[in-house]
């Protein structure tokens, strides 16, 4: 992807907390959903991601300082650089709260961090998500009480923001999440944020969660066996389980199950649906919109 050069000057140089702050300025003035640090060996290099494509820029200052910095603001330990982590915080960014994600992988000679901005894209409702007309498919899916249903796509591609604004148009639902970390905040829903350090884990959540009579269970995201089977337990005992998922195709959702240790018959038995969904740039050039893609598994 073509990378075009914005040379930027933030802060003086010695306040991590000024650099920052200027910079997702910038990111947000640029509709930016990422800044990418790049730091390898001498070199060091800002990607903003933005709707059309990869902008660079600079700061004034040592890269590897704001990433140390941003490592810090994440509660991230600082003495385990080899392992991949993540973290979240917040800024007040002129007098409103932005929330951000930050992501660190550390090897020997080149270091990458990803902060996203985890609030840019909160919609009020599906009709403002779409990139065309409604799908009325999402009638069908306030009609399931049980079984398991799938938000689908790639990274960036806004299967959260989806889901979420969804599940804030079924009424008198009691509905619990489990999320790690916590991206967006609901008033409609309790939000539970995995904190292993404290010893709350995702299945000591799902345990907790269960003796409080939730209508739905919504788990931030499937990344692995754990959070797969957990799901697949939930919709078992007789709830509705939400969800996120990586795959390229609503169709590929069943393999990620499968490769996540997901028996066919588990799935045959609980999946009743898949929304898989792409950003695409809207006819007027001002944003972007999600077209979507849906399976419906017949029992």
């Amino acid at each position: 992807m073509r990378v075009n050069q914005v040379c930027v000057v933030y802060g003086n140089g010695d306040n991590m907390e000024e650099i920052l702050e200027n910079l997702i300025v910038s990111a947000l003035a640029k509709r930016s959903t990422d800044v990418h640090m790049q730091i390898e060996d001498n070199k060091q290099k800002i990607l903003l991601r933005t709707l059309t494509g990869l902008v660079s820029t600079t700061i004034k200052g040592d890269l590897n300082d704001l990433f140390e910095y941003c490592k810090f603001r994440s509660n991230l330990d600082l003495s385990m650089n080899m392992i991949p982590q993540t973290g979240s915080f917040e800024l007040i960014i002129r007098k409103q709260k932005v929330r951000l994600r930050f992501s660190a992988i550390e090897t020997y000679h080149s270091k990458s961090g990803v902060i996203r901005i985890l609030n840019l894209h909160k919609a009020d409702s599906l009709e403002k998500l779409s990139y065309d007309q409604y799908p009325e498919e999402f009638h069908k899916l306030t009609q399931f009480q049980n079984g398991l249903i799938l938000f689908c796509g790639s990274t960036g591609s806004g299967k959260s923001t989806t889901m979420f604004t969804w599940l804030t148009t079924l009424k008198g639902k009691r509905i619990y999440t489990i999320e790690d970390p916590i991206e967006q905040i609901f008033n409609q829903f309790m939000q539970v944020q995995v904190n292993s350090k404290q010893g709350l884990t995702f299945n000591e959540a799902v345990f907790q969660l269960l003796r409080h009579d939730p209508d739905v269970i919504v788990i931030g995201e499937i990344r692995g066996p754990m959070e797969a089977k957990a799901a697949i337990r939930s919709a078992y005992s007789g709830h509705l389980v939400v969800a996120t998922i990586h795959s390229a195709s609503a169709k590929q959702t069943i393999y990620r199950l499968m490769d996540f240790e997901v028996s066919r018959v588990d799935i045959e038995q609980t999946l009743k649906a898949s929304v898989f969904q792409q950003l695409v740039v809207r006819q007027d050039k001002k944003g972007r919109g999600a077209k979507f893609d849906f399976i419906f598994y017949e029992e």
